[in-house]
C-alpha cells in the first residue's frame, strides 16, 4: 500500500464546490479543508453538522473530526448543538466511537 500526500487547503469557493458534487472522496476533503482552513467558524460548524448525518461512515467520520479542528482553531463551537449531534452520530455509527471521542475530547479541551 502506498500512501498519497494531499494538501488540505481548499479555497471556500472549491469547498463548496465540492461539497456538492456528490462524489463521497470530494465531500471528505471539502470537511477536511474546512475543518483545517475555514475562517467563517458558523458556516463551517452548520457544514459538518449537516454532514454528520451522511449514511456514509467516512463523510460523517470527516465532519466530527472537522469538527474537532474548529474547536481548536476558533476556540469555540455550539457545544450544546455540537455534542447531541455528535452522540446522534455516535449511535448511529457505532464503529466511528474513537474518531467521535476524539473531536469530543478536542471540543473539552479547545472550546
Amino acid at each position: 500500500m502506498s500512501l498519497i500526500y494531499q494538501n488540505p487547503s481548499i479555497n471556500h469557493d472549491e469547498a463548496v464546490r465540492l461539497l456538492s458534487s456528490g462524489i463521497d472522496a470530494n465531500v471528505i476533503a471539502a470537511l477536511v479543508s474546512i475543518g483545517l482552513n475555514e475562517t467563517d467558524r458558523n458556516w463551517a460548524q452548520d457544514i459538518c453538522l449537516k454532514h454528520l448525518t451522511s449514511k456514509t461512515e467516512a463523510i460523517v467520520a470527516a465532519a466530527a473530526t472537522a469538527l474537532g479542528h474548529i474547536a481548536r482553531r476558533h476556540g469555540e463551537v455550539d457545544t450544546e448543538t455540537v455534542f447531541l449531534a455528535l452522540e446522534s452520530a455516535r449511535r448511529t455509527h457505532p464503529s466511528l466511537q474513537g474518531i467521535i471521542e476524539d473531536a469530543l475530547d478536542d471540543i473539552d479541551v479547545f472550546t
